[in-house]
């Protein structure tokens, strides 16, 4: 047993460091693990807080925000891609988003990629803190009853979470779980030198491939991966190049860091300033205004950290 602890996402501190919120945070995320899993060649994706782990490299592995099966699918219709991703149900890439509108235009679009297992635990233990946060970032108007419907028990799904707005993850494979199952997955051919033997794939999205394809690399080159600390999903950054205001003119900056930091964002909302004479839906993309969240979303990079190194 190692000195390791898994920190909460983004090194969040909700609730004050002497709370058994992040003890119990850190024994959540360990038993998603294994201490040890041959995932592809001599290599092996571990559990640090249970092997020793060397830092020699760390990488982001990146893959962007639009599910990638509806844009398979509607190649060659992009605009029903973008119209059906709005459904928080498809929003498969650990990324899942909330429009609201003024005038039939969308005035603020708001992204999420924090887990249920944080936002249950922190119910658990503190379910005044997340009445607060509800209040603080969806809604004043957010009640107890609202999370706590029976029995005190927290109701993910609520309508402030879903239809009134976001405040984590509701898609059913979008989850710490996931991510860490997916991350010691064993390469199915278990005898691949490259990533084409390693084909064919049967995942479809985006993320699980990239995730799969990149810590089998490592793998094979006889390293030992986990997960960087703090573990979970982020938005490492997004590009609105070329994107203008109905004049013409670029973009400003309307990317705002909720929770987490650039380049670590956990809750960003993308929102024109009151006064500047437009909205959301009236920025241009390709000479296209935006008319779904998904026009956005395509242009984020999302990202999953692992560090690797040598075995002890």
């Amino acid at each position: 047993m190692t000195s390791f602890r898994f920190s909460t996402p983004g090194n969040l501190m909700d609730v004050g460091d002497d709370s058994a919120f992040y003890d119990q945070w850190h024994h959540e995320v360990s038993k998603l693990v294994v201490e040890s899993t041959e995932v592809s060649g001599r290599g092996a994706y571990v559990n640090p807080a249970l092997r020793d782990q060397r830092r020699d490299h760390e990488r982001a592995i990146t893959w962007t925000g639009l599910s990638r099966p509806l844009l398979q699918e509607h190649r060659d219709d992009r605009r029903k891609a973008y119209e059906l991703a709005e459904n928080r149900a498809v929003q498969i890439e650990y990324l899942e988003w909330h429009v609201e509108k003024k005038n039939d235009k969308i005035s603020r679009v708001t992204f999420t990629t924090e887990t249920p297992e944080y936002w249950n635990l922190l119910a658990e233990l503190h379910p005044e803190v997340v009445l607060g946060l509800y209040q603080r970032y969806v809604s004043t108007d957010v009640t107890h009853k609202d999370l706590f419907p029976e029995n005190d028990t927290y109701f993910p799904k609520n309508k402030w979470n879903t239809t009134h707005g976001i405040m984590h993850y509701v898609m059913r494979i979008n989850s710490m779980k996931d991510l860490l199952g997916v991350s010691q997955e064993i390469e199915p051919s278990q005898h691949a030198h490259d990533g084409f033997d390693a084909l064919p794939y049967s995942r479809a999205t985006g993320a699980d491939a990239r995730i799969n394809f990149d810590i089998w690399a490592m793998s094979r080159q006889g390293l030992q991966v986990s997960a960087d600390n703090p573990p979970g999903l982020y938005m490492l950054g997004w590009d609105d190049s070329g994107w203008t205001k109905p004049n013409g003119d670029p973009v400003d900056d309307y990317w705002n860091v909720d929770r987490g930091v650039r380049g670590g964002a956990l809750r960003v909302t993308y929102e024109v300033p009151e006064g500047a004479g437009f909205q959301v839906g009236d920025i241009l993309i390709g000479g296209r205004p935006i008319e779904f969240g998904g026009h956005i979303a395509e242009h984020i990079t999302m990202s999953a950290h692992v560090v690797s190194g040598a075995a002890e």
